[in-house]
Order: C-alpha cells, then structure tokens, then sequence
C-alpha cells in the first residue's frame, strides 16, 4: 500500500501501479473537462440552466483532477514534499465544491420537474448557488489553513491516496476529516438520494408517460442523465470513504484490513480523481445531441444547422398545405415560444414533439 522511507518519514513510496492508475484517471478527468466545456460553447441547443451547473460543476472537478495529477507526477519525481500541502488545499477545496454543486444540480432538476417551475433556471439561483458552492469551502479551507491542518506530517494523509489531505496526527484530525471532506461528501449522498427517490416517485404517479421536455419548456430530454450525476459520484468515491472510516475506526491495522484498505486503495486512485471523465460520458457521450455534433464534426459534415433549416421549411409547407391547421399554429404563442427557444432549451426532438403536439 505505502512504504514508509527509513530516512524522511514524510516520503512515501506508493505502489507504481497507484500511482499509474491514479495519473491515468486524472489525465481522462482533465479530457473529459475540456469536452464538457468545449460542448457548453460550441452547441448552443444545449445551454439551458443544467448545463451551465454541470459546466460549473466540471471546474471544480477540473482542479481536483489536476491536483491529483501534480501529485502522483510529484511521486515519480520524488518530489511530493514540495506540492504536498499546496494540493491538499486546492483537492480539499475543488472537492468540497463538488459536493455542493452536485447538490445544486440535484435541487433545480427537483423543483423544475416537480413543482414545474423555472425559479431554479434563473440567473439569481445560478448565482446563488456558486456563491454558496464556492465561497463556503473557502472559509473552511483558510480556518484549515490557519490551524495548519492540511498536507501531511509524518505518515500517510488519512484515508487517501497518493496524494495529501489532513494530517493524521492533528490533535483534532477526526473533527477536520469531516469538516473538511467527508461530513460534506455524506450530506451530498443523503440529500441526492433522497431528492433522487422522490423525484422518481413523483414521475411514476404523475409523469409517467410524459419526457422531460413534456414536464417543462426549460428542460432538454437528454437532461435526466442529469439524474445519475449523484451516482457516479458514490461508485467513484465510495472507496475512499470506506478506508477513511476504517481508518478512524482502526479496522485497517490487522492483516484482513489492510489487505481491504489496499485493494479499496486501488480502487480510489482511480475514482476520486475521475468524475470529470464519467460526467464527460454522461454528458457528452449519452447525450443525443452532443454525440449528433461529435458524429458529425468527425466526418466533416456538420448538419445541425442545415436540420434546423430544413425543419423550420418542413413546418412552413406543411402549414401552408392546410390552411386551418396554418393558422392555429400562427396564433398559438406556446408554438411560437417552443419555436423561438429551441435553440436555447431543447433539443432538436423536442421543439419538433411539441410542433406536432399541436395539431
């Protein structure tokens, strides 16, 4: 697992295979970022109100990856002492991030569906939600900072791994574990899962035949992928949760538990810093209308706004072949409206669902 250095006990030597395991997962996270951030300014039918909080959410999850990178790259130079305490604060800091706006995606998606509401799709909720995301980890990182809790003393950071947290001999390390990651981290599974369950409930009875789009205008079908953003985020950091209350319990000091911690070891060098990289599955790769893009743009034959041309001349002969038809359309304003914000709320699916919906 690590191997204490008989010379400085602050270096660790770290299986080179955790080590490759731990860079290679940062390496994807950081792709899947600039995917995610290049798909939010290149397509613009995606750029609704979830968007922009997954495309906040990637920043985070963006300097986690690279924290976690400078670390493991700092260990095949034997130079992890010197980055130590500076990663620790920019991964403490990222993750805690995380975990609030993952928060935050899972609130609006809530309210959105169930109360059929946009208050959560305006731009003060957007704000809010980065003020609060952001600026109260920043207070518990400086508080940390100023009680030099972060970085590592004289044995592995707890429940990590190759890379600094809390030091494990602070006299309040337990107290700082959770303040500083874990506490945060619970509470984000608790409020997730329990908004996940009844928004699930809620479209069982009440929803059950309709598509995201049909729930509400500001919203893209693609959008329930959205849903699973909670889920990633426990299968990639379950294990390192797992060692860090094994840890604290000191279930990992025998012979069985420290072969656990170490295959859970495995297992969080690739999750924790690869959440970027399945977000970038979920909402690049699984999204329709990002793949279309991606599809099209490798064979070099970008269609979307051809499609969006031919739809809108599509719409226009067939109201003119039926005159009645032509002009209830023209003065339904829900029509005009679902016309005007497809570019900016739906997919291509969903305004044509709604033009049909109406005859």
């Amino acid at each position: 697992m690590a191997i204490m250095n008989s010379t400085n006990r602050t270096d660790i030597i770290y299986d080179t295979s955790i080590l490759v395991l731990s860079v290679s997962s940062s390496c994807l996270s950081l792709l899947g970022s600039l995917a995610i951030f290049g798909s939010y300014v290149i397509i613009s039918d995606i750029r609704n109100s979830t968007r922009k909080l997954v495309t906040c959410l990637t920043v985070a999850d963006f300097l986690s990856a690279l924290g976690y990178l400078t670390s493991g790259l700092a260990h095949f130079a034997n130079t992890q002492d010197k980055v130590c305490t500076t990663q620790s604060f920019i991964t403490t800091y990222s993750s805690i991030v995380s975990f609030n706006l993952t928060v935050a995606i899972a609130i609006h998606i809530f309210i959105t569906v169930v109360y059929r509401t946009d208050k959560t799709s305006t731009r003060t909720f957007l704000l809010w939600a980065n003020i609060i995301s952001w600026f109260i980890p920043a207070i518990i990182i400086a508080v940390a900072g100023a009680n030099s809790v972060l970085g590592r003393d004289t044995a592995e950071s707890v429940g990590t791994g190759p890379w600094c947290w809390i030091k494990r001999h602070h006299k309040y390390y337990i107290f700082w574990v959770f303040l500083a990651g874990k506490g945060w981290e619970f509470l984000c599974y608790f409020i997730t899962t329990s908004l996940y369950v009844l928004l699930k409930f809620n479209m069982f009875l009440r929803h059950r035949h309709k598509t995201f789009t049909d729930m509400h205008r500001s919203l893209r079908e693609e959008d329930k992928n959205y849903l699973y953003v909670w889920f990633v985020l426990y299968i990639l950091r379950l294990w390192g949760s797992v060692r860090s209350m094994m840890d604290i319990a000191e279930a990992d000091t025998g012979n069985a538990g420290e072969e656990i911690s170490k295959i859970f070891m495995y297992m969080q060098a690739v999750g924790d810093p690869g959440q970027a990289f399945c977000n970038c599955i979920l909402f690049c790769f699984l999204d329709g209308t990002v793949r279309s893009h991606i599809l099209d743009a490798c064979r070099g034959t970008p269609q979307h706004p051809v499609i969006y041309d031919e739809r809108e001349r599509l719409i226009a002969a067939h109201d003119i072949n039926d005159g009645s038809r032509a002009s209830c359309i023209g003065n339904n304003s829900d029509f005009t409206q679902s016309t005007r914000l497809s570019g900016k709320y739906s997919s291509f699916d969903a305004t044509w669902h709604a033009s049909y919906s109406l005859n």
